[in-house]
């Protein structure tokens, strides 16, 4: 006889159902099944009482399923405040390429599977928002630097290099 674990006898009689009434060999083998309703009838668990506790599981997963499918619903219209879209404009780059950085933030494909499709597309538009503005910034700022370096080059004074190696 396999022993499994936790062994069959140690476990709720919830469970025990579970697993005695399960149908697909794919999820329990048949030896634990049996096992599941040895132990049933040892407890003295009546066939009633079971189609009671999983007709109660049933429904408990049924209203579960309907509060999941609300809430589902309503992720679709959900926004980000304005704050929240000026948090993710200056930092777009940074939580796209990092995201355990801002752990509380979804990644794009979370917010798909989550059901936010508002949020997706406003997520999508500032981070391309972002990504330009911190691109034409860079550039900005490269272009400035190198020009005001190239005004370096021009103030400094040459000629006295240029008499000692004969180009005078």
């Amino acid at each position: 006889m396999t022993e499994y674990i936790p062994p069959i006898r140690e476990r709720l009689t919830e469970e025990l159902i579970e697993i005695a009434n399960c149908k697909d060999e794919n999820i329990w083998q048949k030896e634990a099944t049996y096992q599941a309703q040895k132990e049933l009838i040892r407890r003295n668990v009546s066939e009633e009482q079971q189609q009671l506790i999983i007709s109660n599981k049933n429904a408990l997963s049924e209203e579960e399923h309907k509060a999941e499918l609300e809430r589902l619903e309503k992720n679709k219209t959900e926004s980000y405040t304005f704050f929240e879209m000026i948090f993710l404009f200056i930092f777009g780059p940074i939580i796209f390429f990092n995201t355990s950085f801002f752990s509380n933030y979804h990644t794009i494909f979370t917010l798909r599977g989550e059901n936010y499709f508002l949020k997706f597309k406003q997520r999508i538009i500032i981070f391309i928002l972002s990504f330009s503005a911190w691109f034409l910034y860079t550039n900005y700022s490269y272009k400035k630097s190198e020009k005001k370096r190239l005004e370096e080059i021009e103030k400094i004074d040459i000629s006295d290099w240029e008499k000692l190696h004969g180009y005078d």
